[in-house]
């Protein structure tokens, strides 16, 4: 397996307020737009790349990772073509034929390239060598491939373009022979000012705690942005607003997930850029990139990853945290374009993280294997045999690094690469650390906040199949807890709200019922009865009983009687049991109360007959002893 391409790199300085035209303009670059056969590491977003090529003076393929982006782009002329799923064959053939646009713009999803390519060959339109391709945002092709194949479809034909340029501003290292080929080269801007931005770097064994702290202390704010490449994730937060009764939220994703929010009650999601802002939106990761957002209110932006809900939350410092924030466009009288960036993330749970060496061994191992099971195959003597080779090879592990045809995907090669790479860094806190470091492009300033109970711990909790083995974990952590003298009070009631915080709520109820019978027990006695439900409940109605009677012949509740009911006087039924009843929930005993109660503080001398049927009673105290 070969190891990165070395392409010759070239530099090119830009000022502050500049756009990249003004850098190419003064490096007389053709057109003031681009070069060909490059490969544009912009450094920094929104310094205005794709914009240079939307009005250069030739027609142009531009193809965009997502639609949001293209929607954005193509509002600002009816002379461009926005190019995906809706776009009919028609529209494009129209457009292609419309003599009026000398220089035509088509953007488009690497999907809709396809569709473009094939009308303009059908009319005998040579896209090749009149049209400039440009793939934007090149570094989700690496990124999104494992899960979204399609996104390298224009690959071939790209190199088949005589002028044509990768670009982005965080590229990412590539393996495909062909860039080396074909002469391209890296062209890396130089900014000529101090562009790099401080980011609050939260680690945290509960993710829970901290996302709730940090939109406490954002909640006087006025716009929150949310970036969480989890729909699920998304959900609970959006259900942590609603719990709150906060309704002003805005939901971007696609229009699948789209579709999924709403069956979720959540009727605030959109699948393109709809303004203005909410005070708190949410965005997935179709909007992490290339999307201009113009708002009139200088956002907080929260970047969030919940290893516990879903892996692929996983934010590379290198890329996404980058382009995350370069999503804002507007200018405020601070000079910035966002009032803060934090980054929340929990670590661990990741599993085995591979090196390149190993990474290496494991595509070249597969790829021995594959070759092997191909040639058994075509030496295969009988059907069977053929059969059960041809099962092998398709759960082989090569295939998931070569296209249809069985030739290699280098992008499915760096993919496994890139994967690895950023899953080290979620191993521990401080090679998150270390990565927003070396970007070179982020102050990181790093807290490690470590809560009572971690996320390991209530994923633990949750994965129990019966109630009595979560049961058996929820005490064993409660005695810890409750034997430390390193935590408060306050600190042991938030470990319980917790776990009363998970899952349904029939486990909540469960929960909740642990936590009771634990205070009012103690832990060697669930133990001794093996944590059984019912034993329980035996030994609670019998503590009950014990405590009921303890507390009402306290010398507290003693005294309070009397000063309520002195001896030796009259008084109506009614009064007497709504009295001891009071006096009895003031001091939290549980017992119904009735004549035959009565008579344990008091001996009854007289019982007749009076107004509108009531009993007077007599009062005296007989010889009573109290605790």
């Amino acid at each position: 397996m070969s190891d990165f391409i070395h392409l010759e790199t070239q530099f090119l300085e830009i000022n502050e307020n500049e756009h990249l035209s003004d850098a190419f303009a003064r490096k007389h670059y053709p057109l003031n737009s681009i070069p060909t056969n490059c490969i544009l590491d912009k450094t920094l977003p929104g310094l205005g790349a794709t914009y240079s090529e939307i009005y250069a003076e030739r027609s142009s393929i531009i193809i965009e990772p997502n639609i949001p982006v293209i929607q954005g782009k193509v509002s600002a002329s009816k002379e461009f073509l926005g190019v995906y799923e809706g776009c009919n064959k028609s529209t494009i053939k129209t457009y292609l034929q419309d003599k009026k646009i000398k220089h035509k713009k088509i953007l488009c999803t690497p999907e809709g390239y396809l569709k473009v390519r094939n009308i303009a060959l059908g009319m005998e339109i040579d896209l090749y060598n009149e049209y400039f391709c440009l793939y934007d945002e090149c570094e989700k092709i690496t990124q999104d491939i494992d899960y979204r194949d399609t996104i390298s479809l224009p690959m071939n034909d790209f190199f088949l373009f005589e002028n044509k340029a990768f670009v982005s501003a965080t590229p990412l290292e590539m393996r495909n022979p062909e860039f080396k080929k074909q002469g391209f080269f890296r062209l890396k801007v130089k900014p000529n000012y101090e562009y790099r931005k401080e980011l609050k770097l939260i680690t945290t064994n509960s993710y829970e705690q901290s996302i709730i702290k940090q939109f406490d202390e954002l909640k006087d704010n006025e716009c929150i942005c949310v970036f969480m490449n989890s729909t699920n994730g998304i959900n609970k937060l959006v259900n942590l607003l609603e719990s709150q009764e906060i309704k002003d939220y805005k939901v971007f994703c696609s229009r699948k997930s789209e579709i999924k929010f709403k069956e979720k009650e959540i009727q605030k999601s959109y699948e393109s850029l709809n303004l203005p802002l909410a005070k708190y939106n949410f965005f997935t990761s179709r909007f992490f990139s290339a999307v201009d957002i113009y708002t009139d209110k200088q956002p907080d932006i929260i970047i969030i990853t919940d290893l516990m809900e879903a892996k692929h939350s996983m934010i590379d410092p290198f890329t996404n945290a980058i382009q995350i924030y370069g999503r804002f466009r507007n200018t405020f009288a601070d000079g910035k374009k966002f009032k803060s960036l934090t980054h929340i993330s929990n670590y661990g749970n990741i599993g085995i993280v591979f090196s390149e060496s190993e990474i290496k061994n494991y595509i070249n191992i597969s790829k021995e294997t594959y070759e092997q099971l191909k040639l058994n195959i075509a030496n295969a003597d009988n059907e069977g045999s053929r059969k059960s080779l041809e099962n092998s090879l398709n759960g082989c592990a090569y295939n998931k690094f070569i296209d249809e045809d069985g030739s290699l995907n280098y992008f499915k090669v760096d993919n496994f690469y890139d994967d690895e790479r950023i899953r080290g860094y979620y191993k521990a806190p401080n090679c998150l650390h270390e990565a927003y470091k070396d970007t070179n492009h982020i102050i990181p300033i790093h807290s490690d906040i470590l809560c009572l109970v971690s996320d390991k711990e209530k994923l633990e909790y949750k994965k129990q199949k019966s109630a009595i083995e979560q049961r058996k974990i929820l005490i064993k952590k409660l005695d810890a807890l409750s034997h430390s003298t390193e935590i408060t009070s306050k600190e042991f009631e938030r470990a319980k709200v917790d776990y009363l915080n998970l899952g349904n709520r029939k486990m909540q109820k469960e929960t909740k019922y642990t936590i009771d019978a634990y205070e009012r027990l103690g832990s060697k006695k669930i133990i001794a009865v093996n944590f059984y439900k019912d034993k329980i409940d035996h030994l609670l109605k019998k503590e009950k009983e014990e405590t009921n009677h303890k507390k009402m012949f306290s010398k507290e509740v003693r005294e309070a009687i009397i000063k309520r009911f002195p001896q030796n006087n009259t008084y109506k039924k009614d009064e007497l049991i709504d009295g001891f009843s009071e006096i009895f929930k003031n001091y939290g005993i549980d017992v119904k109360v009735n004549l035959n109660t009565i008579r344990k503080y008091y001996g009854v001398r007289l019982l007749k007959g009076g107004n509108n049927g009531l009993v007077i009673i007599d009062l005296f105290v007989p010889d009573f002893e109290y605790n």
